[in-house]
């Protein structure tokens, strides 16, 4: 390689020289600029995992957002079946739950000579009771019927409260006085 070096003229060498060092420059530029794009590279990944963890945390929370909005929408569905097949509607409807009392009653073997019905509105809420009022005489299997009767019953219809009047026939004979409740929605 020295041969090769020894044949050169000065002036050629000095060319060479300067084209070594403008190889050399370009070399040690192109080396600056690529360190500054790596670390503009590595700063620009940087914020893209931020940004993608933000991206994350967001749609987790639209998740968990549209699921509780179903949850609601549910919610509101239940409340309109309630509202359609366990409460009677409005005061027309008052008929009905009489009939549904008739019915209660055969089904349990249930004789009652006289229903007493005790309206009870309420200003703030939209849901109106009434309480049935009556006197049972009958043995603990007819009673215990009536109460499955009364459970099963689609309609909100409940036992509020049972008084025992009189027990008789060594415990085979009860007398009660029974409040019953219905509910009806005002309209």
């Amino acid at each position: 390689m020295k041969e090769l070096f020894s044949l050169l003229t000065e002036s050629e060498k000095k060319r060479l020289r300067g084209a070594a060092m403008l190889f050399i420059a370009g070399l040690l530029f192109l080396l600056i600029i690529g360190l500054g794009e790596r670390r503009s590279f590595f700063s620009l990944e940087h914020r893209l995992q931020a940004r993608k963890k933000v991206l994350t945390e967001v749609e987790e929370k639209r998740a968990k957002a549209a699921a509780e909005w179903a949850r609601w929408q549910a919610s509101y569905q239940d409340m309109e079946e309630l509202e359609k097949t366990y409460f009677y509607r409005g005061l027309n409807d008052l008929h009905q739950m009489r009939l549904d009392l008739e019915k209660i009653m055969a089904e349990a073997g249930v004789s009652v000579k006289a229903l007493k019905y005790d309206y009870s509105r309420s200003r703030k809420e939209k849901i109106d009771k009434i309480n049935i009022n009556f006197n049972f005489v009958g043995s603990y299997v007819i009673l215990k019927k009536f109460l499955e009767v009364v459970e099963k019953f689609p309609k909100f219809l409940m036992l509020e409260k049972v008084d025992f009047a009189r027990i008789a026939g060594d415990g085979s004979i009860l007398e009660l006085r029974i409040v019953l409740a219905g509910y009806y929605e005002e309209q």
